[in-house]
Order: structure tokens, then C-alpha cells, then sequence
């Protein structure tokens, strides 16, 4: 019987999809499927970039429930950049989401930011009558806006792009906002504090753990050069390769403009969505089926191969 995912090909015989990979150009010896690698494993596409340089991931779980099925499950293995989470909202009839911004992350602008590969200064969309870009008037101390960036996506390689796997989130919804839990479907994602190994908001779990986190230890993560030499914001503990805290979705729920975050301890905190000092570490599915190189590079990351390279 052949394997789900065969296909006939003239003649007779069944070829899988990495068989069939190989035909297309693949040399065996050199490549191996992601799904092969370990959670643990770092990986990175040489022309997908962030700040100009190639984003390494770490392989977060495999084939994790809820998310789509035969997926590998990718978080940057560093914290890429730090931005608000939400700009503050000065026509919102709430007088802390005008001050503070929105935790809804239904409607939040690293949300949008994150799924967008639009040129400069062209990826924001109004999401709701209040909502409001992070221009500079809008954040922290007018530190770190990202109005005027180009989406996250944008410097993606058009491989990596199409290969993102569209994954159904749950996230709180804030009390204010109804309270619950809502669903919202993405390729590009922050974790929530459930993913993560914290504890479920309000006792609504946002997915499951995933299996790259264990403890504080776990949890913790370093910012790269590029995320400090592009900051606005400025701190003597804020150096490349030092331990800096990184957003969550999960907001605080019984609050109106809270989201929970990582501390450089690995535990949980709070702050405000409009704050710009606190760091993005983004998730995504791909398909195990994609192939990686046999070996790690000098960063210790395995290669992804698309068929063109």
C-alpha cells in the first residue's frame, strides 16, 4: 500500500513527496526532513531576514495538538526587536486604552504587524474605530514606533512566506471586551502563557504547553545586536547577547490595557501594551516536510533547501 502523500508516476510505482524531492534536484546526502530534527534544533532560511540578517528559529514541538497537522512549530530563537505591543487609542471611551493602549489581540498592531509583508510605512490597517498606528505620539516616551517599518514579512523569502502554515490561536479576551476566549487564525504569532509553561489567564488555557519549555531556565531568552542597535530605548542591562524580556498574547485579563511578558528571569510579569522596551519573539508552523541540510552551519543552525537553491 503506498504512504499517505505518494503519488503514481508513469510507468508504475509510487514515489513519497521526499522521494519525490529528490527527483526534482535534491542531492540525498545533503538534506534531511525538519522533522527529523530535534525540539531543541535550531534552523534558519539564509534569505528570509529580519534587520537584514537571517532569523534563527528554534524548533519549538512537533506536531503539537491544535496545531496544524504534520507541522514543526518554529520560535526565534532570539528576541528580534523590541516594540509595543499596542499604541495607545486617544479616541477609545476607555480612558486607560487611551493612555495605555489596547490588550486585545484581536485587534492588536504587533499582530498585525506581524502577519504583513508590506513595504514601509504601508502594513497598518485601522482594525476598529479607536484603533491608532505606533507613530511616535502613540508609545512609551515616543520610543520604538514602527508605524513608519515595513511589515515583518517583508524581507521573507518568498519560499519561507508561502510555507507559513495558517494556525488557529486562542486567546483571552479581556473582561471589558466580554471576557472568554476568542479564536484567531495566523501564519505569523506571539505564544501565550499556556504555550509557554505559565499559568492559564483567569483559568482559560491558550492551547497547550509546547514542549521546548520546561522551566524559568527555559523561558528565558537574549537580545541580538541588531535588536540593540536599532532601539530608541537605551539601558545599561540592554546589550547584545544579554537577557531581555519578550511578549506574550495572553493579556491581563481583569485589566484594560495589561499583557502578560517574560522576565529575564523566566517568570511572568505584566506591563502596559503601549511600552516599547519589551521584546518580540515571533512563532509559526511549517510543514515537516520541508527539508533542512544534514548539518549546522557555524551558527548551529540546519539550513532549510527549497527546490531553487
Amino acid at each position: 500500500m503506498a504512504q499517505a502523500g505518494t503519488v503514481t508516476v508513469l510507468g508504475g510505482g509510487n514515489v513519497t513527496p521526499a522521494k519525490r524531492l529528490i527527483m526534482m534536484g535534491f542531492k540525498p546526502k545533503n538534506v534531511q526532513p525538519i522533522s527529523e530534527l530535534s525540539v531543541g534544533d535550531l534552523v534558519k532560511d539564509i534569505t528570509t531576514k529580519y534587520y537584514g540578517s537571517p532569523i534563527i528559529w528554534v524548533i519549538a514541538d512537533k506536531n503539537h495538538a491544535g496545531y496544524p497537522p504534520n507541522s514543526v512549530t518554529l520560535l526565534s530563537k532570539y528576541i528580534l526587536t523590541l516594540k509595543c505591543w499596542d499604541a495607545k487609542e486617544p479616541k477609545n471611551s476607555n480612558s486607560s486604552r487611551q493612555k495605555y493602549g489596547n490588550n486585545r489581540y484581536l485587534y492588536s498592531n504587533i499582530r498585525q504587524w506581524l502577519n504583513s509583508a508590506a513595504a514601509a510605512g504601508a502594513w497598518y490597517i485601522e482594525q476598529h474605530n479607536a484603533d491608532a498606528p505606533p507613530t511616535s505620539e502613540n508609545v512609551w516616551e515616543g520610543r520604538n514606533e514602527y508605524y513608519a517599518e515595513a511589515g515583518f514579512q517583508n524581507d521573507f523569502s518568498e519560499n519561507f512566506r508561502n510555507a507559513l502554515l495558517s494556525t488557529s490561536l486562542t486567546v483571552v479576551k479581556p473582561n471589558y471586551d466580554g471576557g472568554g476566549t476568542e479564536t484567531v487564525v495566523d501564519k505569523v504569532f506571539l505564544l501565550s502563557t499556556t504555550e509557554v509553561g505559565l499559568a492559564d489567564e483567569e483559568g482559560y488555557a491558550e492551547g497547550s504547553k509546547l514542549a521546548l519549555f520546561s522551566d524559568n531556565t527555559s523561558r528565558q531568552a537574549y537580545v541580538t545586536a541588531s535588536c540593540v542597535s536599532n532601539s530608541e530605548y537605551t539601558e545599561q542591562n540592554l546589550r547584545p547577547g544579554w537577557l531581555w524580556r519578550w511578549w506574550l498574547r495572553t493579556p491581563n485579563a481583569p485589566g484594560f490595557a495589561g499583557l502578560r511578558c517574560v522576565l529575564t528571569s523566566g517568570a511572568a510579569s505584566t506591563r502596559e501594551a503601549y511600552v516599547g522596551r519589551k521584546g518580540v519573539r515571533p512563532a509559526c508552523n511549517l510543514p515537516s516536510s520541508i527539508l533542512v541540510s544534514d548539518t549546522p552551519d557555524t551558527d548551529g543552525a540546519y539550513i532549510i533547501q527549497w527546490r531553487d537553491n
